[in-house]
């Protein structure tokens, strides 16, 4: 068809034919993202490995998370989250030798473990949001995270995975929970700026209705990917679609435990060992160590408002000692402060209303890959610890008096 050029650009250019274009594609992708979305599109899921992950500039979103939990997850089984930190996200372990995975061996078909720990998490983050997003959903659910003794336990998350807990706050998706509401405020007036506020609720109330997230990452996995990252820096690969990029964790057990005892500098990691109860605790003459009474007050305050009443008692924070290679090196008093910290932070816990219980006691430094980390013969040790309590746990809620006669 030829185009007068003489012709008014009215002619050429119809506004309400392009608006009526323009709002049936944003309808048409909202909706796809929500359909995808919702009942999930990662194939053979492990966990959210570095090339999905915020590291490498992929951003999980909430209902990617549940739709992962919808695709694995029968009415009939108990789901069993994991969240915190990159102790149990399995660092060091490969994705068929990592903890998780010998977990839900242990468990069986009754259980379905989902591994949401992300590297540098706290206890509170991703897989927490995900679980109190899903408790109707999914009403037989154990949460499972890691802290360090006394380390707080902010309700709101710990960046770059905070987006998660807006996302679920703003949509409406949280309990109202008054004693998060107050730390929540205190927050936001003390750390985030107004604009800053505005801006966040307003993107997560258009991504409410558009879904653009949840699209965006659809193709991103699926198709294409465009945003360079430091672990995906040069092309092609910068552009390969997510799921072309398999769970490759390096492998503890592959290095010489010389090599991975001296990770890093042994003067560093003794400082952080001893950092981890030392801020904690006053040497008394008579009576030895004792805590702080305003470390036991401020931990209580925030772990209490950390997660709803309903769900604390369903989740269990595992606290996880430090490598014997590493204790070995502390005096007989710092050794006593130490197991104090474990013994007195696992009943801190338990006063806030959650599980708690610490594990590495009799663990050997083979168990190990560095200070923190686990090789897989460490995270299968770890594994039958968390498979007890949680069998306990799912008794105590009569989890297992569900009928298992269910077909997919």
């Amino acid at each position: 068809m030829n185009i007068n050029p003489q012709a008014p650009a009215a002619a050429i250019f119809r506004p309400r034919v392009f608006l009526t274009g323009l709002i049936l594609g944003l309808v048409a992708c909202a909706l796809t993202a929500r359909i995808i979305s919702h009942r999930g599109y990662h194939e053979k899921f492990t966990r959210f490995h570095v090339k999905i992950s915020p590291e490498a500039n992929y951003y999980p979103t909430l209902e990617e998370m549940c739709g992962i939990v919808r695709a694995r997850c029968r009415p009939d089984q108990v789901l069993v989250i994991i969240g915190g930190n990159s102790i149990l996200h399995g660092v060091g372990q490969p994705a068929d030798r990592m903890w998780s995975i010998e977990l839900q061996r242990l468990l069986g078909d009754r259980f379905v473990v989902i591994n949401f720990a992300f590297r540098g998490a706290l206890c509170t983050d991703g897989g927490a949001v995900v679980a109190e997003v899903l408790r109707y959903e999914y009403p037989q659910q154990i949460y499972v995270a890691n802290a360090a003794p006394f380390n707080l336990p902010a309700p709101y998350g710990l960046e770059p995975y905070r987006y998660l807990f807006w996302s679920a706050r703003n949509w409406g998706l949280l309990e109202d929970f008054a004693p998060r509401n107050e730390l929540v405020a205190e927050f936001l007036q003390t750390s985030v700026e107004d604009a800053r506020q505005v801006e966040i609720r307003g993107a997560d109330l258009l991504d409410q209705v558009l879904r653009f997230r949840d699209f965006w990452n659809w193709v991103g996995y699926q198709y294409f990917f465009t945003i360079q990252s430091p672990h995906t820096p040069d092309f092609p690969s910068a552009i390969w679609a997510r799921k072309k990029f398999r769970d490759k964790e390096d492998n503890f057990d592959e290095q010489p435990s010389y090599q991975r005892s001296t990770f890093a500098s042994t003067a560093i990691e003794m400082g952080i060992v001893r950092g981890f109860t030392s801020l904690f605790y006053q040497r008394v003459d008579s009576d030895g160590w004792k805590l702080n009474p305003q470390s036991w007050d401020a931990f209580l305050r925030v772990a209490r408002g950390a997660i709803p009443d309903d769900l604390k008692a369903r989740t269990l924070i595992m606290l996880g000692r430090n490598s014997p290679y590493y204790l070995k090196n502390l005096t007989a008093d710092e050794t006593a402060r130490d197991n104090l910290a474990y013994q007195d932070g696992a009943a801190a816990w338990r006063a806030a209303g959650y599980m708690s219980a610490e594990y590495g006691r009799d663990f050997e430094a083979r168990d190990y890959g560095d200070r923190a980390h686990l090789t897989a013969a460490g995270g299968r040790k770890l594994a039958a610890v968390v498979a007890a309590k949680v069998q306990d746990m799912a008794k105590d809620f009569d989890y297992m008096k569900v009928s298992l006669k269910w077909k997919k």
